[in-house]
């Protein structure tokens, strides 16, 4: 595969900071100083009478957690804190009783016509629940956990999912995830035909780029004809529990067999002078603008904001 300069000067349209659209303070559910993962959901009339156009659904990072939502008639906001958070706790009886639940991403999914939603609960185990609304929420299960990858494998989270119809028919959906492999968190890949039950390849597809040590999981897009993944990583020379990161971009296949590193895609200070990480990217595109939604802030202080690019 080609590869690219780490400016990425060609690869997609320049992407203006706009600042933070969530933050903890304030919030009626807010048990830490801390919110995390933004997966962001444009409804539409498959949907059981939603709550709006746009829905976001985040988490607390430390106990116990909670998957929480959000919701506004168009991505800049404002964004309206959802009545009765946490959608989803970390105790929901018979199905499981965990220290916390963290690390949302939802997809809709047309065979059902319903929602899917990922999320974590232990840092072992992804699981998921299903809506017709968004709001309400029935348990579907264990979809990951990390007996299903190489030996030395002790977390299995941060999944993002995707509708991506693989060529060779592995799958209509594809999970990529944050892998902790011997102490080096990796992205792992996961595939599946009905969202339910998934099949994982047993090595990491992407490894920490130099000049870092650990890495979250991607978000997976295609621009034009090509397939990118957007994903962060924690600079090797800051402290591994309050870490510098930023976001970098990759190029793959339609498979998801190569891989070629582009380089560094947003520098951490983008958010802002003295800013310490970028990280968990979601990307909504719209017909004239792409909106990437971001965590700013140092770890475990987290807030979400927003950049934007205009369509080219």
């Amino acid at each position: 595969m080609v590869m690219f300069d780490s400016l990425n000067r060609h690869l997609l349209p320049t992407f203006r900071y706009q600042g933070v659209v969530l933050a903890p303070e304030g919030l009626r559910y807010s048990p830490n100083p801390d919110i995390i993962h933004p997966s962001v959901i444009e409804t539409d009339s498959q949907w059981d009478r939603p709550l709006a156009r746009f829905l976001m659904y985040y988490a607390p990072h430390d106990v116990p957690g909670g998957i929480c939502l959000a919701y506004s008639e168009q991505p800049e906001g404002p964004w309206q804190e959802y009545d009765h958070n946490p959608l989803i706790a970390s105790d929901w009886m018979p199905h499981y009783r965990v220290s916390h639940v963290s690390s949302p991403h939802a997809v809709w999914n047309p065979e059902e016509q319903r929602l899917f939603l990922y999320f974590h609960g232990e840092n072992d185990t992804t699981r998921f629940a299903v809506s017709r609304d968004g709001v309400h929420f029935e348990y579907g299960g264990v979809a990951v956990h990390t007996g299903m990858f190489e030996p030395g494998v002790s977390e299995a989270s941060y999944a993002r999912v995707f509708r991506h119809n693989r060529p060779h028919t592995k799958g209509s959906y594809v999970m990529l995830l944050m892998g902790n492999h011997k102490e080096t968190r990796k992205i792992y890949v996961v595939w599946s035909r009905d969202g339910r039950r998934w099949t994982a390849e047993k090595q990491a597809l992407i490894v920490p780029p130099p000049g870092t040590n650990q890495m979250g999981p991607g978000w997976l897009f295609a621009w034009g004809s090509r397939f990118f993944i957007l994903c962060y990583a924690n600079r090797e020379d800051s402290p591994i529990f309050d870490p510098i990161s930023d976001l970098y971009l990759y190029e793959v296949d339609p498979d998801l067999n190569q891989v070629a590193h582009c380089g560094m895609f947003m520098h951490h200070e983008t958010a802002g002078v003295g800013n310490a990480r970028l990280s968990d990217p979601c990307l909504i595109q719209t017909p004239k603008r792409l909106f990437l939604f971001l965590n700013v802030g140092r770890r475990l202080r987290q807030r979400i904001a927003l950049a934007v690019a205009d369509m080219e």
